[in-house]
């Protein structure tokens, strides 16, 4: 079994994988913290970087969860063969004409998902130390 390699890398999966889950994640702590009310959420979460860290893990958990479930209905719905072990022994399709193969670009479905599991993984980590 071959590992295939990307020929490419798209820079809006990239961004979308990456940066604006992080962007989003800033943009509704601060959202968040600026509405006020009697309870001071910052406070209550443990400092800044605790309220902002709940925050990132949400953003990145969501984008990761949507990007498997992405891969998930594309293969299960006919999609283009994406190398993975359920594709053993099955024909080759040919790609719709201006299709780019699952593994083409950089990073698909699966390796979104492993990407943004992976941050995700890693704030629950530093959340943890802070603590």
């Amino acid at each position: 079994m071959t590992i295939p390699t990307a020929a490419r890398i798209d820079t809006q999966r990239l961004l979308s994988v990456v940066a604006i889950p992080l962007a989003a994640a800033i943009a509704m702590a601060s959202a968040v913290a600026a509405t006020g009310g009697a309870v001071d959420r910052i406070a209550e979460a443990g400092g800044t970087l605790a309220f902002l860290l709940s925050f990132v893990k949400f953003c990145y958990l969501a984008v990761g969860m949507a990007h498997l479930s992405g891969a998930l209905a594309e293969k299960a719905n006919g999609g283009l063969p994406a190398g993975l072990w359920l594709d053993e022994g099955a024909e080759p399709e040919p790609l719709p004409r201006g299709a780019d193969p699952f593994w083409h670009a950089f990073p698909n479905h699966v390796d979104g998902a492993a990407i943004a599991i992976g941050v995700t993984m890693l704030t629950f980590i530093a959340a943890e130390l802070l603590g």
